[in-house]
């Protein structure tokens, strides 16, 4: 409880998912993002990084434009996060995707032959919401992506999104309000399974870090924190967290 009433206090550990365009923010809104999950067996983990280490030194070969975010997490599985510009960029996206698998097969890589019985996938789509989204200070221009995320998706009750940002504004209007700085990002699940369902993200350098200033925090604000956490548990029916590492050597964040 004291983990949950921080996090969703502090409005939450959000996904993100990864999955995070948070480094894309810097200059340009990421708008909609396509996030594709691939569960890999532990067992075959080791050959899995052989596989799609050697995939992404071709991608670079072929001096492919396409730009995406990578993250292993702590669920045997791997977040891919893809920038859409709206909803019929997704056709574009498989079209370049299958452009690329040709080209792959050209220079003698069958990537369904590679991949066999290595991973499984399922996809979603999110959209950044800038306005539940609080971070007191802006990034520091061409600074690194940071290292651990932690991502929490919370399940809210049908019909109950205008109540849940309504909460979550009252934890923008409490941050301001204190000299602490925790930047979080909500990203809303617009296409996918179990809507409505936000994703909160965090970040740090580090998890040491990250659980350092969450510790600070809960000693000095645990009343405030629980009840502001009222205000948010009735319109919430489920959550899931997952921790995450950004993966800069298997991400691409320019077009070339």
């Amino acid at each position: 409880m004291k983990k949950f009433t921080l996090l969703i206090a502090v409005c939450l550990i959000v996904a993100s998912l990864g999955v995070n365009p948070t480094y894309a923010q810097e200059s340009e809104d990421p708008g909609l993002i396509l996030v594709m999950e691939e569960f890999v067996a532990p067992s075959d983990m080791p050959q899995f990084w052989n596989v799609q280490s050697e995939a992404i030194k071709l991608f670079d070969e072929l001096n492919f434009d396409m730009k995406f975010w990578t993250y292993r997490t702590d669920h045997n599985s791997f977040y891919w996060a893809v920038p859409l510009r709206n909803f019929g960029s997704i056709d574009e996206f498989y079209a370049r995707h299958m452009k690329l698998t040709e080209q792959l097969k050209e220079k003698g890589y069958d990537s369904a032959a590679k991949f066999r019985d290595l991973s499984n996938i399922s996809q979603f789509v999110v959209r950044w919401n800038k306005d539940l989204s609080f971070r007191k200070t802006e990034r520091v221009e061409g600074a690194d992506p940071d290292k651990f995320y932690e991502w929490m998706f919370m399940y809210l009750k049908s019909g109950h999104e205008k109540e849940a940002a309504e909460a979550c504004q009252k934890y923008i209007d409490f941050y301001k309000s204190i000299d602490e700085d925790y930047p979080w990002d909500i990203y809303e699940v617009v296409f996918g399974e179990h809507t409505p369902c936000w994703i909160l993200e965090v970040s740090s350098e580090s998890e040491a870090t990250l659980r350092a200033l969450e510790d600070e925090l809960q000693k000095k604000y645990k009343e405030d924190f629980m009840k502001l956490w009222q205000n948010m548990i009735p319109h919430v029916r489920d959550m899931e967290s997952k921790k995450g590492w950004f993966l800069p050597g298997w991400s691409r964040f320019s077009e070339n």
